[in-house]
């Protein structure tokens, strides 16, 4: 090429394609690098950990910066103990570009054991991986994340624009080897986690509740079951399931209909379970005493065409026993008196027709029709609850009006929301959304609804642990694209508040398609709410009445088991602990010791519950190591003084004669960790070693 020749292609480098040039340059030098932001965890009331991100790393190579590809295929197959070669396969193939994976998903660990090794051209990207340690509890509350992180169910997705961290990003350049320049890289700054919510739910009180529904479920071979348990008094949702359910850490295995939290999505006629509304608006208006003659003929009237009849013929019924023995015929009679205007009023007041306006996504306003748009045949069904729709949240939110003195709350879910720095971004409180009936009609209804637990149509619910006031629903459920009901299923409803003279929680169970002929909801629903309720005040999550702590405490001794203590324990003498109580173990995250527990030590239940057990790595050094002495067979006294002084924390299962140590004796162990003396009294223990010997032994023992 001439001289001149390349004086014209320098001239149309340097000033005709300079700033393409300039661009290719940069596009070659510069490299960006995406740092993503930790999603803000999700707590229950009590701040167990219900949902939160956990760190890995992606491991990546420059191929062009790798020194030594022998030298770092060796390193890389020591720490993640692969076969010799094998990151050479995935190397050499790109040895001419600038990116190549390694490992997808590494533990914080493996990475820190690769960091130290200081290789050139190795490169720590963190990663974010969503996990549930609940597993499937209150996972149609809770909800879950796509995988890319953002929320699609629950809480995820209604709180998503605060769960979101805010990602950074780092440019860094290079020169022409690639080499990095550290004094050319410039980052966006630090990613900004995303905020912390505490929800008001109990977790423990949750899981009781799941399991009895799925029981429910089980026995009655039901479609789907639902139930809320709610503080009347502020709103605060205290559980809410709806199963079948789904796992949040598997989502993508599971269909998304079972995503939905149909206490809140999917409204349904309730049937006599709303005859609430209808005598407390008839009591309100003066239409009606409890005490006034209802004839009920011969359990069958006819109103404007439509029939309406009751399942026994109950004649001539005070307006109390409408409701204590839930009669259709007498509670459309007393209807009759009413205002249709006045009690369209009173079933809007109890937050019928409209949303709660609940923190949560999706949620029904449920039909409630207007007068004008009401048929002739509306005043003969609409009193027993037909002709409308409700959500269990609208329903168990008017039962808690009238458990709140007659003042209609609106219920949430999350009560306060925390920066990662621990500054509160929102707080929210209890909130007063109308009056509804007046107090003599609230102390009325509640005395008729206790009536109908003690001897009415929900006897089932009547405990002896804590008065339940509730009143039960049975209703057709409508045939999918014709008119009319079907003959043969059935929502099995029951919803009512606990103690009835001093509520402390409100609740609703509902069953979907329990089997025809044992189908009604006080035999289905209604023994759930009461087991649900029992349990809770067994396990210590509600308080029980002073006049049944005695009764209480005989039940824990014989039906339930303590939770022991867990914590500072590995998890081999965790799992052998609960074992004994006939308990089973889940472990949530990667350790060497037992940081935390659900339920917590000293609550009583049912044998085979799950423990949560939340690990934790401690280093251990040498000199926190000890060689733990034997101390089987001596006194648990003389054993706390040999291991006292050693500094090795003790606990204690038992009383008596030490007969098993954890960790075993003569081993060496963590001093941070906890010793676990399982004792026995010297009469048991006789008896234990008589059981132990051959009959032939006896014999021989006795015959001396």
């Amino acid at each position: 090429m001439s001289i001149a020749a390349i004086q014209v292609k320098l001239v149309m480098i340097q000033v005709f394609s300079s700033s393409q040039m300039r661009q290719r340059a940069i596009n070659q030098q510069l490299k960006s690098k995406d740092i993503p932001a930790r999603r803000g965890s999700i707590y229950d009331r009590n701040g167990k950990l219900l949902a939160t991100d956990n760190i890995f790393y992606e491991i990546v190579a420059d191929p062009q910066q790798l020194e030594s590809l022998d030298k770092v295929d060796s390193a890389l197959c020591q720490v993640f103990n692969r076969p010799p070669g094998f990151y050479l396969n995935k190397i050499c193939p790109y040895i001419n570009r600038r990116f190549v994976y390694l490992e997808r998903k590494v533990s914080p660990p493996l990475a820190n054991r690769l960091k130290e090794k200081e290789i050139k051209g190795i490169y720590f990207t963190p990663i974010y991986s969503r996990s549930y340690p609940y597993g499937t509890v209150a996972s149609t509350l809770i909800g879950c994340v796509d995988n890319q992180g953002k929320g699609v169910a629950g809480i995820e997705l209604y709180y998503d624009s605060f769960l979101t961290g805010i990602p950074s990003q780092k440019l860094i350049f290079t020169d022409g080897f690639g080499e990095n320049y550290p004094l050319l890289c410039y980052s966006t700054g630090e990613p900004i986690p995303g905020d912390d919510i505490y929800l008001t739910i109990d977790i423990e009180l949750q899981n009781i509740l799941e399991t009895e529904l799925r029981k429910t479920m089980v026995e009655h071979n039901a479609k789907s079951a639902s139930g809320i348990l709610m503080d009347p008094k502020t709103g605060e949702i205290l559980a809410m399931a709806s199963l079948p359910n789904f796992d949040p850490n598997e989502y993508y295995k599971y269909p998304s209909e079972l995503r939905k939290n149909r206490n809140i999505t999917d409204p349904y006629e309730p049937g006599s379970i709303f005859k609430l509304v209808t005598f407390a608006a008839a009591l309100a208006e003066s239409v009606v005493s409890c005490e006034d003659t209802i004839d009920t003929k011969r359990g069958t009237i006819n109103i404007c065409g439509r029939t309406v009849s009751d399942v026994h013929s109950l004649g001539k019924i005070t307006a109390r026993e409408v409701i204590i023995h839930s009669s259709n015929v007498g509670i459309v009679l007393i209807a009759q008196n009413l205002d249709k205007i006045k009690f369209y009023e009173y079933i809007r007041k109890f937050g019928f027709g409209t949303p709660t306006n609940v923190d949560f996504s999706a949620e029904s306003p449920g039909i409630l029709r207007p007068p004008n748009k009401w048929w002739g045949t509306t005043m003969a069904t609409l009193p027993m609850g037909y002709e409308l729709s409700a959500t269990p949240i609208q329903i168990v939110s008017a039962f808690s009006a009238i458990a709140n003195k007659g003042i209609l709350m609106r219920p949430f879910i999350v009560s306060r929301i925390n920066k990662f720095n621990g500054k509160e971004v929102l707080s929210r409180k209890p909130l007063r959304i109308r009056s509804v009936i007046p107090r003599w009609v609230v102390d009325t209804m509640s005395n008729l609804l206790r009536a109908v637990v003690t001897d009415g149509t929900a006897k089932s619910a009547n405990s002896e642990i804590i008065k339940i006031a509730g009143k039960t629903g049975t209703s057709h459920k409508v045939k999918i694209g014709e008119k009319g009901y079907r003959s043969d299923a059935y929502y099995a409803s029951f919803a009512g508040y606990a103690p009835y003279d001093e509520p402390f929680v409100a609740g609703i169970i509902v069953v979907d398609e329990p089997d025809a002929g044992f189908h009604y909801g006080g035999q289905v629903a209604a023994p759930t709410l009461k087991t649900v309720l029992e349990k809770s005040i067994n396990s210590g999550i509600f308080p029980a009445p002073e006049a049944n702590k005695l009764y209480v405490h005989h039940r824990n001794q014989q039906d339930l088991s303590i939770v022991p203590n867990l914590k500072r324990t590995t998890p081999t003498q965790a799992r052998k602990i609960l074992s004994a109580r006939n308990l089973d173990a889940k472990f949530y995250g990667v350790g060497n010791v037992v940081i935390d527990q659900s339920p917590q030590p000293g609550r009583a239940v049912e044998p085979g519950t799950v423990v949560i057990l939340h690990l934790h790595q401690i280093p251990v050094e040498n000199k926190h190591t000890v060689i733990i002495p034997d101390v089987v067979g001596l006194t648990l006294r003389k054993a706390i003084e040999i291991l006292s002084p050693l500094g090795i924390p003790v606990r204690v299962e038992g009383r008596g004669i030490v007969v098993e140590q954890i960790p075993a004796p003569q081993t060496i162990s963590d001093s941070n960790l906890v010793s676990i003396l399982m004792c026995k009294l010297k009469g048991e223990l006789v008896e234990t070693d008589r059981t132990e010997k051959s009959d032939k032994a006896i014999e021989a023992e006795n015959a001396m």
